[in-house]
Parts: structure tokens; C-alpha cells; sequence
């Protein structure tokens, strides 16, 4: 067995791969993959045959307001005829070294198993809320006048708006010029752009595209409010269509205010969890995030990580004036210990400390490090609207 990177030399395996393990159309899949993104890959070869491959791209993303580097993980296949040998094991282990070598910080995917991907220090990190509601339980509102459709090459308008929301959350790509032109691009069959606009000033945007089955549904694939005033606005635009859309199907972050602006709130409405992510390299991590000014603290962090030896180690994190300073310590002494899974949630702002605390995944000599954590590390809303 030996691991290596594709080369273009691979791209039919690749393809034969993906398209059995996926349960995709060859033609589907082909479009995926080219010269330059197969150099992302990475596979394990028996034989010189492929029989396994995953994945590794680089992104930068948004995390408690800053963008840092971030490897999407993903088309994680072995061939039927080899599973059960480990070689995914061997792949994603192989996937953190590169992800730190490359100034990754941290590493997302989204998984087939939770419990699988926990095994190697992934952990649970977003979640969404996903509405369908019938069209016409979807009240008028005075809104939308300031609603209009853009054409679709017309795109980059809305690209500040993504950006000016998408620092507001833990999770979110920034995108590049080519990431934004596979997605308003990618189906433009019955597919729509709206904006809102307000006193000269663009405050959201709508991207949806109308699915014409037993049921005519329009799906959103963003819909992107700055405020209240252009949620309301696109809510009048889809009960406007009442007549010939029966349902309407959107996602947005937990603390969406639907129930609170619409007359009728009851409605189909589920929450799901999405990505999971992974600190790679936990100094950079923990030097690289936004830390509020008043904080003055130092904490001493007992940290476990099976699959980054550089991160499993005792560490020093003291705050002052919004930056942090970590280094390794020699010392069996220390303030709070947890694994690297818990200390990815709580630095994302999924999963606040005291509340892991409470679940029995921090274990503490004195309570009163629980306080600084929550002062060091409080909640933070995470989303995202990207799939790879």
C-alpha cells in the first residue's frame, strides 16, 4: 500500500471511483474533475490500482469574525471490494498532515457518520433550521417594493452582502470568483436572483431556483437578509406566487427570527446538524482567533488529539489586549483537560464551556477555570451555505 497525491494521469480511476462509491452518473462525475483540482487528491494505491481516495480543499473561511485558513474534506471513497482495511484511516490521517503543511488551520467536512469522523477528532459544528411552508401561509408584506430581480451575470453585487453577513457567524466559505460562478451558475433552469435594495444601498439577497414536480416548489438556495425589512420582503415575494407555487423550502442559522414576523408561525420547521470541523494545528488556532479587548486571563490547557501529535500537549493560553499567546508547557499541573474535539466546538462557538462541562467532556481541578473559559470562549452562531 502507498499514499500519494492524483495527477491527471488519474482522473479516469478517480472518476470510476466516485461514481460507484456515490451512486452517480459517469457524466456527473466527470464534470468534477480536471487537472487542476485532481491535485487536491489524494489516494491509496495497491498495485499501482487506485482503490481509495479522498479530497483536500483549501479554503479560507470565517471564524468568529476573521478568515483563516480552512481544508474542505471531501469525496472520501474505497471501492466496495476494499473496505473494512483501514485505508480511510490511513487517508485522513495522511489529510492532517498535509492540511498543517499547507497553513490549514482547521479542517470541515461534511459526514456520511458523525461517529465515524469523531474517531478522528472531527466534531460536530453547525447546525441549520430548514423550513417548508406552504406559499400561502406566507404573509404580505409592504417590503416588498424594494424587491427586484437582477440577472444572473449581474452576481457581484451581491457579493458584499454575503461577505458583510457571513463574518457573523463560524463556518461560511469566502468565496472565490470561480466558488461564486459554480454556484449562481451551477443550474440555471427556472433559477432566480433578487436583491433588496433600500435608499440606494443593496441589504440582501435571494438565490432560488422553482423545482416543477407533483408539488411546484421553489427551493432557496440563499437567501442572504441583512435585516428584518428584506427577510419580509423575499417572505412577499413567495406568497405573491401563491397561485402557481404551492411550498416553498429554505434554510437559515438557529436563531432565524421566522416565528416572530409571521402572523401564522406554525410550519414544518427541523433542525439539522451540517458540518463538522477540526482544529489541525491548535497554537495557530488559538493565536489566529478574535478575543474580546477586555479579557485578562491565562489558563493552563491539558489537551489530547490521538491524530496531531504536535497539538497533543499541555499548553499555556494567556489573553491580554484581544491577542493571545500559547506555548507548551512542561507540567502535570493544570487548569482543565479535554480532547481536541470538545476544544474545536468550544473554540468555534458551538458548544459553550461551561455547558461541555455540564455534559462531563472537560474535566476540571477548580471550577473557577470553567468561568474563564466562558470569558475566554463565549457562544458564537455557526452556519454555512457551502457543500464540497
Amino acid at each position: 500500500m502507498k499514499i500519494e497525491f492524483l495527477n491527471s494521469s488519474h482522473i479516469e480511476e478517480l472518476i470510476k471511483l466516485w461514481s460507484q462509491c456515490f451512486i452517480l452518473p459517469y457524466e456527473q462525475v466527470s464534470t468534477w474533475i480536471n487537472e487542476k483540482s485532481i491535485r487536491n487528491c489524494i489516494g491509496v494505491f495497491e498495485n499501482n490500482k487506485l482503490i481509495s481516495a479522498l479530497n483536500i480543499i483549501p479554503f479560507e473561511f470565517y471564524i468568529r469574525g476573521k478568515t483563516l485558513g480552512l481544508s474542505g474534506i471531501g469525496g472520501v471513497a474505497t471501492f466496495p471490494e476494499y473496505r473494512g482495511k483501514n485505508y480511510i484511516h490511513y487517508l485522513l490521517k495522511e489529510a492532517i498532515g498535509i492540511s498543517r503543511e499547507k497553513d490549514l488551520i482547521f479542517s470541515a467536512l461534511y459526514p456520511f457518520s458523525f461517529e465515524f469522523y469523531r474517531l478522528f477528532g472531527w466534531e460536530l459544528a453547525g447546525f441549520q433550521k430548514r423550513y417548508i411552508r406552504k406559499s400561502y401561509n406566507l404573509a404580505k408584506f409592504k417590503e416588498l417594493e424594494r424587491v427586484k430581480q437582477i440577472n444572473l451575470e449581474d452576481w457581484r453585487i451581491v457579493r458584499s452582502v454575503y461577505e458583510k453577513y457571513a463574518k457573523g457567524f463560524t463556518g461560511p466559505i469566502k468565496r472565490t470568483e470561480e466558488r461564486w460562478e459554480s454556484i449562481i451558475f451551477r443550474n440555471r433552469t427556472l433559477t432566480y436572483l433578487y436583491v433588496y435594495e433600500e435608499e440606494g444601498e443593496i441589504k440582501g439577497y435571494l438565490l432560488y431556483s422553482v423545482e416543477k414536480k407533483d408539488t411546484n416548489r421553489i427551493v432557496i438556495r440563499e437567501i442572504v437578509p441583512l435585516d428584518i425589512s428584506a427577510y419580509k420582503g423575499f417572505l412577499g415575494l413567495f406568497h405573491k406566487q401563491s397561485m402557481s407555487i404551492e411550498e416553498v423550502e429554505w434554510t437559515l442559522p438557529l436563531d432565524d427570527p421566522l416565528p416572530y414576523i409571521l402572523p401564522n408561525p406554525r410550519g414544518e420547521c427541523k433542525i439539522e446538524p451540517t458540518f463538522m470541523l477540526r482544529i489541525v494545528e491548535v497554537e495557530r488556532a488559538l493565536t489566529s482567533i478574535n478575543y474580546d479587548k477586555e479579557i485578562k486571563e491565562k489558563i493552563v490547557i491539558n489537551l489530547k488529539d490521538e491524530y496531531a501529535d504536535w497539538n497533543n500537549a499541555v499548553w499555556e493560553l494567556e489573553i491580554e489586549n484581544s491577542k493571545a499567546e500559547v506555548k507548551k508547557i512542561s507540567t502535570q499541573d493544570y487548569d482543565i483537560a479535554l480532547n481536541i474535539t470538545t476544544l474545536t466546538q468550544i473554540v468555534a462557538g458551538t458548544l459553550f464551556p461551561s455547558k461541555a462541562y455540564s455534559l462531563g467532556f472537560i474535566e476540571v481541578k477548580d471550577k473557577k477555570a470553567i468561568e474563564k473559559m466562558d470569558k475566554i470562549f463565549p457562544s458564537y452562531p455557526t452556519f454555512c451555505w457551502d457543500y464540497f
